[in-house]
């Protein structure tokens, strides 16, 4: 499997896991919302409820219902049992049966529910409820008790009154069980169940901030996810084109560089056969510019993976290295610029330690810049060298060109990256690259100080070697 399909299927099996765990700390939360929900009002529907049956049953006057059915049948029951289990059995059902029809013929709960409701000062047409009787059983004995019907809340022959839909556990206000231990006696068990109206979307209002909140962060992770792998995967593509440029544009450098290579050892040998000493300046900038394209080119073809470990860190005279670097450079452009070297007197014999060729490729790429970039009729570039501290020195890189604006000053220490001044000019976007990867090698200070059409100023702090 390919990396990249491998993060997509590790992202889309977390969302998968990020969308259950939302899904379920919903439900939790719609859960937790639905216990509480009404939680004030029950309390109070409850307690008036339960003070209206005080020596009651189910609902006021259903013990006397209860009781004028079953009391007259206690003694025939109880020689019933004695006698024949089978048909005692069958007439606890039908006596059964017969108390819910009866308690629900007399039924009129909802007049009083209606005052349970008002003394809450709720609003009645909001609320619904259920009388609900699930257990029926009888004693003889005061201990012993045999059932005429268990109900189950599912089975709507336990609905007394009201409506079925109600219910539900959750909607549960009060549940009794109420039985005596004396003899010929009777044990029931009621409910009563009390909803309000469009609870399910109620409850989805009061939670629907932390829903939209949820929903709304999976979009933006899912968004952000696809947004950042399509902009990867582009950049990945361009990277690879450049890559392939590159490497192809560094091995064309390569045929014209081996000639000039022979052709420098040919020159040398000229010279030194026609004894012309005057040329022997010209012939060591050649070979020195040779070599260092020759490294440069082997570089670039590493540039991708630029190593810090390739540095060949050593203590240097650094004044001496950059007035080489300068002449050098003062000889490429005599006829183009005007390249100045200042340098306070007592730094000469200052130390630094760094790779000798990077310092040659950081200063070289620098003042190079400032010429490449310049429209000026008479192009300058003076480079000064000044002590800032015991510690340190500061190497000031001046030009008169035509600046650079605040917003390229980041991405043109990228590879491959231009700023908008410098597109009439050839160039892969290599050198300020190269600048930054140095001064981070090295762990130098790299400032910028600019301003359009006036010039350019590059700073360079470098520790002093005691």
């Amino acid at each position: 499997m390919s990396k990249i399909k491998m993060i997509q299927v590790v992202a889309i099996t977390s969302f998968i896991i990020l969308i259950l765990l939302q899904v379920r700390l919903i439900s939790s939360v719609y859960q937790i919302e639905q216990l509480e929900f009404l939680k004030n009002e029950k309390e109070g529907i409850k307690l008036n409820y339960e003070e209206s049956i005080v020596n009651d049953k189910v609902y006021p006057g259903g013990q006397k219902i209860i009781d004028s059915i079953l009391v007259p049948h206690y003694t025939e029951l109880e020689q019933l049992y004695k006698k024949d289990r089978k048909l005692f059995d069958q007439r606890l059902k039908q006596l059964g049966v017969k108390v819910l029809l009866e308690l629900k013929n007399k039924a009129n709960f909802k007049v009083q529910f209606q005052q349970l409701i008002r003394k809450q000062k709720l609003d009645l047409a909001e609320y619904d409820y259920a009388l609900f009787m699930d257990k029926l059983a009888l004693t003889f004995d005061g201990k012993t008790y045999y059932s005429l019907f268990t109900i189950s809340p599912k089975n709507r022959e336990g609905l007394i009154e009201g409506n079925f839909d109600v219910v539900h556990p959750q909607h549960s206000v009060s549940a009794i069980t109420v039985s005596l231990s004396s003899p010929n006696s009777n044990l029931v068990g009621f409910k009563l169940y009390v909803n309000k109206h469009n609870q399910a979307k109620n409850i989805l209002m009061s939670i629907a901030p932390f829903l939209l909140l949820a929903i709304s962060s999976i979009l933006v992770i899912v968004f952000l996810f696809f947004v950042t792998m399509r902009n990867w995967m582009r950049q990945k593509k361009l990277n690879e084109i450049s890559s392939d440029f590159f490497n192809h544009v560094t091995h064309e450098f390569k045929t014209p560089l081996t000639t000039i290579k022979v052709s420098t050892k040919n020159l040398r040998t000229d010279l030194e056969d026609n004894q012309w000493t005057g040329g022997y300046r010209s012939f060591d900038v050649i070979n020195r510019q040779v070599q260092r394209l020759d490294k440069l080119i082997n570089q670039a073809l590493e540039v991708s993976s630029f190593d810090p470990q390739a540095a060949q860190f050593a203590k240097h005279f650094l004044i001496t290295d950059l007035y080489n670097i300068l002449l050098d450079l003062q000889v490429k452009w005599k006829n183009q610029a005007v390249i100045s070297f200042r340098f306070d007197d007592n730094i000469t014999t200052h130390c630094a330690y760094y790779d000798h060729f990077m310092l040659t490729t950081l200063i070289t790429n620098l003042v190079e810049n400032g010429l490449k970039h310049n429209v000026q009729e008479q192009k300058k570039v003076a480079v000064l060298v000044m002590q800032n501290s015991d510690k340190f020195l500061e190497i000031e890189i001046h030009d008169n060109g035509h600046g650079i604006k605040k917003s390229d000053r980041k991405r043109i220490y990228k590879k491959f990256q231009r700023g908008e001044q410098m597109t009439s000019t050839t160039g892969l976007g290599l050198g300020l690259y190269f600048v930054h990867k140095i001064i981070e090698v090295h762990k130098w200070k790299l400032n910028l100080e600019s301003e359009i059409d006036k010039g350019t100023i590059f700073k360079i702090t470098i520790p002093i070697l005691k």
